[in-house]
């Protein structure tokens, strides 16, 4: 992954747009001071996410916004953002058809999509001796856009202040292809601080718990006193297990006793009922029988009275009233109709009798099945008592006793656990609560021997071949030439091996797949080397130096992208090959600068505008 700059330009109302086309492979911006150049960078940087301003001058009055194109993976994004601040908006349209497709919005952020693009998405990096993040925008851009004054600076590569522990740590991610994720890092003192109270509460626990266990009990003996509580439970459970499992036999035969015994009782009584009944029918018959019998010996007794007349008025029988009642048929009617209840009677007395002595006989049989079920209920509830009885006098012991004693015991034992686990976690939080010193090894291995080799290289091709041996400290991010370290150096040469450290990084990274922008910028390169009030020593001519550098770029052809913007002259040969944007700051004549030539009345005496790294805009 690595994106190409492809356009940058400037537009406002009523403004003519200022543009700049850059080269796939090479550009050189090249022209005299105060033309811009230096601007072009700073609005890279400003539109690829940083967050300073670009310096404002009067042909820049009126131009109202900034975009930027480049292009990724077949996808040409366009980055705009207002010249008074605010956050760039991002837009995206696929490559490769007929007709340009309209650009889309696109929800990332710069920082994000640069971080995406150049391959560092996921990637951890360390930002400090306690901290760890991702890669961020700042750490892709910082090691790509290289200005005047970083080109020259006597400070490290990767800057001062708080920003420089992620910096090398994003340097040897681009060196390297390896990032910070499995590095042990040195905690925070607020995290110091926590860990610190953890363990104060952990040991308060500690001695909390230990108060709880009886004095010099060992976990042993609790172990060996709750096995020998657990067998004789076990041995009850199952004893009880046995003797539940008899009387469940004894009580359901006692159920099947009771069932039985409670119908034959029923049935008996049932029997013993019907007895009565049939016997006071019985005694009913013979009370109508008796009654009958004395109306008979009535009637027979009436028949043998003699016919008397009346003794108070001598009225004869036959001339009374209800004298029908006295004849003789009608006491013929009378025995007649007694012996017909009397025979009635008998014959039901018959039937009686017989059903009675059939109750008799089932209320013997029920009597005998009541007596023989009680006395086998009897037996069974007798068995049934010993068996809980036998029970009782078998287990001496109070399983309730032994329930608590098992409690306490598991208690304890959970006591004697929780002392281990507290003892286990107070041993991790102390040797957590340790500082170590923190060992990155920033060794840049066979990668940095190839980009110090490659830098030579470059090195070579402009004219410095009294370089004896060169190594890349990877730790300083920076290169070793002779066993000097860069910085020790003047700034022109400063300023050219570093150039030579940037761009071979760039290319080393694209070769094997490592994050990276795929894009370096540099300001001024060859100013500080060509500068005439220098009063560096150089072994190698200005013009040599700067005809071979400007001939290298001119037939580079590697990984990535150079953009170069210089002060310097060049050959009109180099020049037909390179095809440099030339800023002439002559109205009328070629470009003459980043913005349009216009006639600009001040309003007020101006002041020369100060770059981002603190250099005056006229010595661009």
């Amino acid at each position: 992954m690595a994106v190409v700059l492809k356009r940058l330009k400037s537009i406002g109302p009523d403004r003519e747009d200022a543009v700049l086309e850059f080269g796939e492979k090479r550009t050189l911006i090249r022209g005299p001071s105060d033309t811009g150049k230096s601007y072009i960078r700073d609005c890279l940087w400003f539109l690829l996410g940083g967050d300073k301003l670009p310096k404002k001058f009067p042909l820049a009055d009126g131009y109202q916004e900034l975009q930027l194109r480049f292009e990724s993976e077949g996808f040409e994004y366009e980055v705009r953002r207002a010249l008074i601040g605010g956050q760039p908006t991002v837009y995206v349209r696929a490559m490769g058809n007929e007709e340009e497709l309209a650009f889309e919005p696109l929800e990332d952020d710069i920082g994000e999509l640069l971080v995406e693009r150049s391959g560092a998405h996921g990637k951890q990096i360390i930002r400090s001796l306690s901290e760890r993040g991702a890669v961020t925008g700042d750490d892709v851009r910082h090691w790509a856009l290289w200005s005047q004054t970083a080109i020259l600076s006597e400070n490290p590569t990767s800057g001062e202040g708080f920003a420089v522990t992620k910096r090398m740590a994003s340097f040897s991610l681009f060196l390297t292809g390896v990032d910070d994720a499995k590095v042990e890092l040195r905690k925070k003192t607020s995290e110091v601080e926590r860990i610190k109270g953890q363990l104060s509460s952990a040991e308060d626990a500690l001695a909390r718990v230990q108060t709880a266990l009886p004095k010099d009990v060992k976990r042993v003996d609790v172990s060996d006193a709750l096995e020998r509580v657990d067998k004789v439970l076990v041995a009850m459970s199952s004893q009880y297990d046995q003797r539940a499992a008899k009387l469940r036999e004894l009580r359901r035969e006692i159920a099947d006793a009771s069932d039985q015994l409670a119908r034959a009782t029923n049935s008996r009584n049932h029997a013993k009922s019907m007895i009565g009944r049939f016997e006071l029918l019985e005694q009913k018959y013979s009370n109508d029988m008796e009654r009958l019998g004395a109306a008979h010996e009535g009637v027979a007794f009436f028949e043998e009275l003699p016919a008397i007349a009346c003794p108070l008025c001598r009225t004869p029988t036959a001339a009374q009233t209800e004298s029908q009642d006295v004849k003789p048929e009608t006491a013929g009617r009378y025995r007649a109709a007694i012996n017909a209840e009397a025979e009635k009677i008998r014959g039901l007395r018959t039937g009686l009798l017989t059903a009675l002595e059939g109750e008799r006989r089932r209320f013997g049989s029920w009597q005998a099945d009541v007596d023989r079920f009680s006395s086998e209920l009897n037996t069974l509830q007798n068995r049934e008592e010993m068996v809980m009885e036998g029970t009782r006098i078998e287990f001496s012991a109070d399983p309730k006793q032994l329930a608590v004693r098992r409690t306490e015991l598991s208690a304890q034992l959970g006591i004697f656990d929780e002392i281990e686990r507290l003892q286990v976690e107070i041993e991790r939080l102390k040797k957590q609560k340790l500082r170590p010193k923190v060992q990155v090894n920033r060794d840049g291995g066979t990668s940095g021997r190839s980009v110090a080799n490659a830098a030579l290289g470059y090195l070579m091709h402009w004219g410095f071949t009294d370089i004896e041996n060169i190594s890349l400290d990877a730790e300083a991010c920076d290169l070793v030439l002779n066993d000097r370290t860069r910085l020790s150096f003047g700034a022109g040469l400063r300023a050219l091996y570093l150039s030579a450290l940037v761009i071979a990084l760039m290319e080393h990274a694209l070769e094997q797949g490592h994050p990276h922008l795929g894009v370096v910028v540099i300001d001024s390169p060859l100013k500080a080397y060509a500068d005439p009030e220098s009063d560096e020593t150089h072994e190698v001519p200005v013009a040599t130096v700067t005809e071979m550098f400007y001939a290298w770029l001119a037939e580079f052809s590697g990984r990535g992208q150079i953009i170069v913007l210089e002060n310097e002259r060049i050959s009109a040969e180099t020049a037909e090959k390179l095809k440099p944007i030339q800023f002439t700051k002559k109205p009328g004549v070629g470009r003459s600068g980043f913005y349009p030539h216009r006639v600009v009345v001040p309003s007020q005496p101006e002041v020369p505008a100060e770059n981002d790294d603190g250099d005056e805009l006229a010595d661009d």
